[in-house]
């Protein structure tokens, strides 16, 4: 060891033994003897420095550094920069540190004790490692495991929806889907337990508000911790016998539980929350309904005359206009029914609306729609396997409530209005082996839709590659032996002729929307004013969503005549949603020539025939004997293909709602109507009727 003695680490606490001034070239402050102060060895053996303490040590550094100056930041950057040029191309600029201390922190904890003034100092924070860089090594080589780590050869797929307790269930259902929140996973450890798929299904959600759930309802919180959840589901016995089993992979539901509690709490909110925006409205439009519906009856109302109008018809538009609310939601709690906030349709208004809304047609031979009346038959599209493409702009068919009808002529029929449609794809297969149907006036074909903007977020064109019907309408062209062949082949209508019928299936869909939401109107009504709930369960039901589509030809154009304008469109068609279940599920319930159902008791779907012919009790009372849906067809939940009867004195002699409206039907509904368990319950109130031997 060197003459040169270390009498203390420069961490620990040191005493002045005498009187003596600090060695160091820059202090020389007197250091009192029993004061504290540390001393620093020297770094190399030089000879004492003259005046320096015993024990040959001096304060921070030796004598040989004493006069040399601190180094100049700058030199050594430009240094630095020199060196780098000579050695790669375009090198980056060095940059300077930040200027600290040039000495280490250093804490003397008596000190803090003999001064009151002075406090804990704080440290500053080092500029290298920290205490976490000692972990470095064993975090890389478990990094390094789990990258070149095969994935677990036992797995699962997981689909994750949310549900909320409470509301409208389906049949045998114990929760009620909500919005389009679905997820999937797959990968999964067969092995996993409840805590670790709770983890999976409340990611992105709140821990403490949800609960999770598997298909069967059971809840995973009260599940064993490090026991496979899904496994024992997965194994199966071999082929060899009951001792060998095998792993196969399966897909488990688990399902995001908002208490029913909660749910209620967020409803309630959400009526508050509509009742503050839409009072004032609501009581000007009221005003305005009561004026023009004259001397009617205050104890029949029950028609929510709800918002004013813009002049443009921008409802058709909206996500929630292409179904009927009112018919998908529960019937409501009882509550105070104020008798302002219902009306019934004024008479007169309905017999103007159903008449020029009845008779409502395209000019095609006007403006831009002026073409020919050649057949498209000679027309052909490139075709691959019967797979036909069409650009379409889609015109969406909307739900409009009858009071809004009523107080803007703008909405007494089905309107094409550009600014509220969109453009997109159309695939069509045109194959007579995959061919959906073909009754006596049109054909029923699978396609597939895409669209490419105003994209709703549900009903017809809310995914991509949407399997829809596409409807159009035919002719017959029989060989020139004629009809008594048998045989016809189908051909198609002209374009002005096309555009016209189709017009008039899109418009009278679009008032059996409007009727069939006015009955559930009644009957929700009804139900919540009633002190007892009806004996029997409301079937909830609505029409298809379903859009208008013209075709067009990018580059080709159709002129009529010289003179006349250009037009590209080549086809329409009624686009409708697909129906589940297929033919097996269709059935039809009321013919358009009758007012009682088609079905015998007994049959499958009688009890569903007998709640339609209600409902043309109710909009036949609540219309004035004007109007009511007939033809209704479909499965238990969608409805298609519907027909508007009205009553002669509507339609003055002209044709209205197409050729299947029979109007004697209407005319004589009193006399053959046979009411039912639904028309006869005390709480709708409705006039029985009773058939004439």
């Amino acid at each position: 060891m060197s003459n040169y003695e270390l009498v203390s680490q420069y961490t620990e606490d040191a005493f002045a033994k005498e009187d003596r001034l600090c060695q160091h070239p820059a202090c020389g402050a007197n250091i009192a003897m029993g004061d504290p102060c540390f001393y620093v060895a020297t770094i190399e053996q030089v000879r004492p420095t003259p005046g320096s303490a015993s024990g040959g040590s001096s304060l921070h550094t030796n004598s040989g550094f004493a006069g040399r100056g601190p180094p100049d930041p700058r030199v050594i950057r430009q240094s630095v920069n020199a060196g780098q040029r000579k050695l790669s191309v375009n090198p980056p600029r060095v940059m300077p540190l930040s200027q600290h201390s040039a000495g280490p922190d250093i804490s003397v904890p008596s000190l803090w004790q003999q001064s009151s003034q002075s406090s804990q100092p704080t440290l500053r924070s080092s500029t290298g490692y920290t205490p976490h860089h000692a972990h470095y090594s064993s975090e890389r080589d478990r990094w390094a495991k789990l990258s070149y780590a095969p994935p677990p050869s036992q797995t699962i797929s997981l689909e994750i929806s949310a549900v909320h307790e409470g509301g409208n269930r389906k049949k045998g259902g114990r929760g009620t889907p909500f919005g389009s929140i679905c997820e999937g996973k797959k990968d999964i450890d067969a092995q996993i337990d409840a805590p670790g798929l709770i983890k999976i299904a409340l990611d992105t959600w709140r821990y403490e508000e949800f609960i999770v759930r598997d298909s069967h309802w059971v809840d995973l919180s009260g599940h064993h911790a490090r026991e496979p959840y899904f496994y024992s589901q997965c194994v199966q016995a071999g082929r060899k016998g009951l001792k060998s089993s095998i792993f196969k992979t399966k897909q488990f539901a688990l399902m995001v539980v908002i208490p029913e509690s909660q749910w209620r709490e967020y409803e309630e909110w959400t009526e508050r929350d509509e009742a503050t925006h839409q009072a004032p409205i609501a009581k000007t439009a009221t005003t305005a309904v009561s004026e023009a519906s004259g001397g009617v009856s205050h104890g029949e109302d029950y028609l929510a005359t709800g918002v004013s109008l813009p002049s443009k018809r921008t409802h058709l538009r909206t996500a929630s206009s292409l179904s009927s609310t009112s018919s998908s939601a529960s019937p409501p709690l009882k509550k105070a029914i104020s008798a302002d906030t219902f009306r019934s349709p004024n008479r007169n208004d309905l017999k103007e609306a159903l008449h020029s809304g009845g008779i409502a047609n395209v000019d095609a031979q006007s403006g831009k729609f002026q073409i020919s009346s050649i057949l498209f038959n000679v027309l052909t599209l490139l075709q691959v396997y019967d797979l036909q493409n069409e650009s379409i702009q889609l015109y969406w068919i909307a739900t409009c409530p009858m009071s809004e009808i009523l107080e803007n002529n703008n909405y007494w029929s089905f309107t094409l209005h550009t600014a509220e449609s969109t453009t997109g794809q159309l695939t069509v297969d045109t194959s007579s082996a995959n061919i959906i149907g073909r009754g006596g006036f049109k054909t029923a074909h699978p396609g597939w839709l895409t669209l490419a903007s105003n994209i709703p977020t549900t009903g017809l064109g809310s995914v991509p590659h949407q399997k829809v019907v596409v409807k159009r309408p035919f002719i017959k062209v029989y060989p020139p032996s004629g009809p008594s062949a048998g045989t016809y082949k189908i051909g198609r209508y002209a374009m002005a002729d096309e555009l016209s019928k189709q017009y008039k299936e899109a418009n009278v869909l679009y008032w059996a929307n409007s009727l069939l939401d006015l009955t559930y109107a009644f009957i929700n009504r009804c139900v919540a004013a009633s002190s007892n709930p009806p004996p029997f369960e409301i079937p909830r039901l609505h029409f298809i969503h379903a859009g208008l589509a013209l075709s067009f030809l990018p580059g080709q154009v159709v002129i009529a005549k010289p003179g006349a304008k250009a037009c590209s469109m080549r086809a329409a068609f009624l686009l409708e949603e697909l129906i589940p279940g297929g033919q097996d599920t269709f059935v039809k319930f009321i013919h358009n020539t009758d007012c009682n159902p088609l079905l015998d008791p007994g049959e499958n779907g009688y009890n569903m025939a007998l709640f339609l012919a209600f409902t043309q009790h109710v909009q036949y009372k609540k219309m004035g004997g004007l109007a009511y849906i007939s033809d209704y067809q479909g499965s238990t939940e969608l409805l298609t293909d519907p027909q508007i009867l009205t009553h002669p004195s509507v339609s003055e002699g002209k044709d209205l709602f197409g050729d299947g409206n029979v109007e004697d039907v209407v005319s004589q509904f009193e006399k053959n109507h046979v009411c039912n368990y639904y028309c006869e319950w005390s709480g709708f109130k409705l006039e029985a009727y009773e058939k004439e031997a």
